[in-house]
């Protein structure tokens, strides 16, 4: 085989090992009942043949034929023929059959081939049988210690639109809680140890990547010392908090684990095919607490306006004129916005550009106590004679969801019980909902009071006042007014329910029933409590009177959620 193999490889043809041994095997049976010696392939005679030209097995034949033509006629003159003569031609012919091209390539492509070269030439000196065996050994081993570590390789989303694909990582951001691998190679006995302690040094390395994605289109044969180790680190991972996943596997490697039942200690819903929006179905098992926080933003998913748990991706905007009176609102925001872990947007209005760098000297302050707080903030100047159509025109830009503003402390007249004219502009204008926060508002840490009415609108209400309740770790009363329509027991029956939602949610919520008018009911309330932030609705297109009796009667933060279906001045 190794002559059929090396003039196969100078006359490019193709050779088969089970035809070359079936062949010989026969010849050598047949031969026996005939006295026949015991016929193998001739390297020499092999040799001469191709060099003289033979293309076809009846060569062999022909030169066969010749032999005992000349055994027959010229046979006395053979006996003079040197020796050293037939020996010049065999060592030409051998000479002419050595490969020094691939030789070559080999000493410069891969060492351990090399290796496995020189044992074998050093090897045939001695005998040749014991140097061809030694080079076949040494390929078993240099192939099964390759096999043994297949290449894991970490992977991306690609990019392009509408792709299903993965791409090497290299350099570019993962995300911090989902790792995205490729193992290339199979997954056996010998592969299984190496495997496994590669999955183990993920979560290792990151706590947070808790689950890890196999890109497994190039995992080529799972056995069953390999199935075991999925199934146990699949275990593992959702004793984390995580979970192992597949995508794109063979049906023969899915077709093996599901005889096995692997399939179900791994998952059933571990399992996507190709074609299928995995990231999509995985971006829901994350932990919102990071995906909060995260910067890195990896997937689609990530840019979109819910997190993990359906709660809505915020983004904060302060509205600042930098005098004394935006101090407390823009400690509020800071603070606000490390906790929720997003940029926070700082804009202010100036009626030219020649007061550009009054402007900038107005975020200067805001910027940099959100430096010192680690938080990144967006430095936006917006130039008009009308400053809060200006900031509303900003919100509408970037797609506020909070904006948070400042009051002036009251100045003793009558209009010390209204909200004051530019607070109600930012409240009948904006598209978002609006934080107002007084010269002696505080981060809240106490108390937040959420106050309900029972309607639908109430519900949305809900939604954002856990989600600030639960991100910023403050207890939360829930608080109804009844009368003007209201019963006690439909208020206790309101309450009840949205606190036992939040409950979900790991909020710490008490409920509260009073009765009399709203306003003075929750203003009341909330400083009995200690409230350090009101939460309220505002539903329609202009200030309701609860919203301007609290937030005039009251010193502490205020946050108006405002109904979506209000609408919002166009952008300019």
């Amino acid at each position: 085989m190794s002559i059929a193999r090396a003039i196969a490889v100078r006359s490019e043809q193709r050779i088969s090992g089970n035809q070359e041994f079936i062949g010989q095997g026969l010849s050598n049976i047949i031969g026996a009942f005939f006295s026949s010696y015991a016929a193998s392939g001739s390297f020499n005679r092999s040799g001469v043949n191709y060099e003289a030209g033979a293309r076809t097995p009846l060569a062999s034949v022909f030169a066969s034929g010749f032999l005992v033509l000349v055994l027959l006629l010229v046979a006395p003159l053979a006996a003079y023929l040197p020796t050293a003569a037939m020996a010049g031609i065999l060592f030409l012919v051998a000479w002419g059959l050595i490969d020094f091209h691939h030789i070559h390539s080999i000493w410069h492509t891969s060492k351990a081939e090399t290796v496995i070269l020189a044992v074998t030439l050093v090897g045939t000196l001695f005998n040749l049988e014991m140097g061809i065996f030694m080079g076949v050994f040494l390929s078993l081993v240099m192939y099964l210690y390759r096999s043994s570590k297949p290449e894991i390789i970490p992977v991306v989303p690609a990019a392009e639109e509408g792709a299903y694909h993965f791409v090497r990582a290299r350099g570019r951001a993962e995300c911090p809680q989902l790792r995205i691998v490729r193992v290339n190679g199979p997954i056996y006995f010998g592969a299984a140890n190496y495997v496994q302690q590669a999955l183990q040094e993920i979560d290792e390395n990151n706590p947070l990547q808790k689950s890890v994605l196999i890109a497994a289109a190039s995992m080529s044969y799972v056995d069953v010392a390999g199935a075991e180790v999925l199934a146990q680190e699949a275990r593992r991972r959702r004793r984390l908090g995580g979970g192992l996943y597949f995508y794109r596997t063979s049906r023969s490697v899915h077709d093996f684990l599901r005889q096995g039942g692997y399939d179900h200690e791994i998952g059933e819903g571990a399992f996507f095919p190709v074609m299928t929006n995995v990231i999509g179905a995985l971006y829901w098992t994350l932990d919102p607490d990071v995906c909060r926080a995260c910067r890195v933003k990896v997937f689609r998913e990530c840019h979109g306006k819910l997190l993990p748990d359906g709660f809505r991706r915020q983004r904060l905007m302060l509205a600042t004129d930098g005098s004394e009176f935006s101090h407390a609102p823009t400690e509020i925001a800071v603070a606000l916005a490390r906790k929720f872990g997003v940029t926070l947007d700082v804009v202010t209005a100036v009626e030219a550009e020649a007061d550009h760098e009054r402007a900038q000297a107005r975020l200067a302050t805001a910027v940099r106590e959100g430096l010192v707080a680690g938080v990144d903030c967006e430095e936006i100047i917006r130039y008009g004679k009308q400053p809060v159509k200006e900031i509303v025109a900003a919100t509408i830009a970037a797609t506020t969801n909070i904006l948070i503003i400042g009051r002036r402390p009251l100045r003793g007249d009558i209009k010390e019980r209204v909200i004051g004219d530019v607070a109600r502009q930012f409240l009948v204008q904006a598209p978002s909902h609006v934080l107002i926060a007084g010269w002696q508002a505080r981060m809240w840490t106490s108390r937040i009071v959420f106050a309900t009415d029972g309607s639908d609108f109430s519900d949305t209400v809900l939604e954002l006042a856990t989600q600030i309740a639960k991100t910023t770790a403050t207890p939360v009363t829930i608080l109804a007014v009844t009368g003007g329509g209201t019963s006690r027991q439909d208020a206790e029956s309101d309450v009840g329910h949205k606190a036992g939602l939040m409950k979900l949610e790991g909020v710490s919520a008490e409920t509260l029933v009073v009765d009399g008018s709203p306003g003075p009911a929750i203003t009341k309330a909330a400083l009995e409590l200690g409230a350090d932030l009101i939460i309220i609705g505002n539903r329609r297109r202009k200030v309701s009177p609860v919203v301007d009796h609290v937030i005039g009667h009251l010193s502490c933060a205020v946050l108006v959620v405002n109904a979506a279906e209000r609408g919002a001045l166009p952008a300019e």
